[in-house]
């Protein structure tokens, strides 16, 4: 069975490479067939190989941080087979089969073709690739400042919005560079993280990561007020609030990993649900422990939306007069001796 060795350099960069008849070395060092841009690997790491029967293996060749897989260390020599995952240093090194099947090609717009596509398939098909073009672009620098740059902009609309205060645009300008100045300090943390780990800053890139998920947590905090608005007594937005957190969160802490570690993208998700989840809980254990004190002021929803009438939630006088009357009947008895 052909293999294909897929490497994840610690940026994030892939590279594949067919396994042939010959050895091959790893390393750092120059004289190796696959060098690593990697200070946690060996000038020589490690060689890929066949043992007796003609199966590939890979030998450790005495390196200081050995093959990892499973976060374990492995012995000196290991049996290969499609779907292994073994790291070297910060290097993810994934074996492939040359077999495995990959989605049909796209349909290119502008090249000939015997079989003219649909005209729905084509308006699909420049939708999929407008949105790879987006998904891209969004990953280099500038798209990444630019979503730095929205999101301090959503903040400053936010808050001018939501003021009533004379001075609001000074608010709104206030919301905007402290928000600038957290989101620095949270990436600058991140970004060294990263130099220590991978060897890279990437502080425009942590800057966009976290940029993006402050935006997706605007728009869902925007979102809650409409469902609060027009489902006040239903719960459903303390539900919605749990799982949309839980979600932000992982998000939030997968795409800071992919920039600040070698794990693969399950690792990542799997590590981001984990703090999430944990971080959750905390706060939900230190809500369960404070002492509410008792008041008689009734507490319910403010939020009010520029809406038509007939499309807020309402109550007949009938049906008011009844909920008050079963209301009394309740405090009456409780009230007799």
């Amino acid at each position: 069975m052909a293999m294909i060795l897929e490497v994840v350099h610690p940026g994030g960069a892939r590279t594949w490479h067919r396994l042939g008849d010959h050895p091959l070395t790893i390393g750092r060092g120059l004289s190796n067939d696959l060098i690593l841009d990697d200070p946690y690997a060996d000038a020589r790491h490690a060689r890929i190989g066949f043992d007796e029967s003609g199966a590939p293996v890979i030998d450790d060749l005495g390196s200081v941080n050995g093959l990892i897989a499973h976060d374990a260390r492995l012995p000196g020599r290991v049996a290969l087979q499609s779907g292994a995952e073994i790291r070297v240093g910060r290097t993810v090194l994934r074996f492939r089969d040359a077999d495995e099947p990959v989605p049909p090609a796209l349909v290119d717009a502008i090249a000939p073709s015997a079989h003219r596509p649909s005209a729905k398939s084509a308006s699909r098909s420049r939708r999929a690739r407008w949105a790879r073009r987006v998904v891209r672009w969004g990953r280099t620098p500038t798209g990444r400042l630019l979503t730095a740059a929205t999101a301090a902009a959503a903040i400053a609309l936010y808050s001018w919005l939501g003021s009533a205060e004379r001075s609001s645009a000074s608010s709104a300008l206030f919301a905007a560079l402290g928000f600038a100045l957290i989101i620095a300090l949270w990436a600058g943390i991140w970004a060294v993280a990263s130099r220590v780990t991978v060897q890279r800053f990437h502080f425009v890139g942590h800057l966009g990561v976290a940029s993006l998920v402050t935006l997706q947590g605007l728009a869902w905090g925007i979102g809650i007020e409409w469902v609060s608005f027009f489902f006040p007594d239903a719960g459903l937005s303390d539900f919605l609030s749990i799982a949309i957190g839980l979600l932000l969160l992982s998000t939030l802490v997968a795409g800071h990993l992919s920039l600040a570690s070698g794990l693969s993208r399950q690792r990542q998700w799997r590590a981001g649900f984990i703090v999430a989840g944990t971080a959750l809980l905390i706060g939900g254990l230190a809500t369960l422990v404070e002492e509410e004190s008792f008041s008689d002021v009734p507490t319910f929803s403010g939020v009010v939306k520029p809406v038509a009438g007939e499309w807020v939630p309402t109550a007949t006088v009938e049906e008011f007069g009844g909920v008050m009357a079963a209301l009394k009947g309740q405090v009456d008895e409780m009230a007799r001796p």
